[in-house]
């Protein structure tokens, strides 16, 4: 038994740990986008979706995981209570998250446009060099502003076919929307995998911390249990 339990432990720590670094990664990987978009003024408009739905996922990450693992590593029943009860909302929200958007037949496009007008520029950088476009429907987004066009929208073009010819840059006349639509549904079953496997490592952590506080307080009823014992036992005699 003693061996059950201190696996079930060590599993919580471990996987806790895990959800904790994928809750740090998610923060600062949004913390990194805000800090280098000019969107970041209208953070507490109310107006950044996408933001504010990343930033509270890695937040619920973060504080799960920390929570899990120092409760499982110092035996403490308190934090492991309240691991478990804010571990069973983030699996909800989660759950309700992607309930909600069946419901509401958010298409991919509207997901995608969102999150396009909340990143950084950098970002965008290099999803139009992954996949030769420019702009989410193309280059003449650039027309209304004064920003310079990226070199990632533009691809080399030989203007002759004598190889002593100088290569020319020509801007890419595709959007990344159709691109990224296209890669999302053909990689379906990679990202779905993911979040699947997600959700399946928090409910093991969970189901993990709810066999080691209940192992923990049935190692401490004995004790208790004993001294109330001796203590009655002591008064009867006086």
């Amino acid at each position: 038994m003693t061996r059950k339990n201190g696996f079930a432990r060590h599993s919580v720590c471990f996987l806790s740990f895990i959800t904790w670094v994928l809750g740090g990664i998610v923060l600062g990987a949004m913390m990194w986008v805000l800090a280098t978009t000019p969107t970041v003024k209208s953070f507490f408009t109310g107006t950044l979706l996408f933001t504010y739905i990343v930033l509270c996922v890695g937040s619920l990450l973060f504080i799960n995981g920390i929570l899990g693992w120092i409760g499982s590593y110092k035996r403490g029943t308190c934090l492991m209570k309240f691991y478990l009860v804010l571990s069973v909302f983030t699996i909800s929200a989660e759950v309700g998250g992607i309930v909600a958007l069946n419901v509401l037949r958010m298409k991919m496009t509207d997901v995608l446009s969102t999150a396009w007008g909340e990143v950084n520029q950098m970002t965008k950088n290099i999803i139009q060099e992954h996949f030769d476009c420019c702009g989410f429907l193309g280059p003449q987004e650039f027309a209304e502003t004064t920003d310079p066009i990226d070199d990632s929208c533009y691809f080399m073009m030989k203007a002759d076919e004598d190889i002593s010819v100088v290569q020319m840059k020509t801007l890419n006349r595709i959007g990344c929307k159709e691109k990224l639509v296209d890669w999302f549904y053909n990689n379906k079953a990679i990202w779905i995998a993911s979040l699947g496997g997600l959700l399946l490592l928090q409910v093991t952590v969970v189901l993990f911390a709810v066999y080691v506080v209940n192992q923990i307080k049935q190692a401490r009823r004995p004790n208790s249990d004993s001294s109330s014992f001796n203590d009655v036992h002591y008064h009867t005699r006086l």
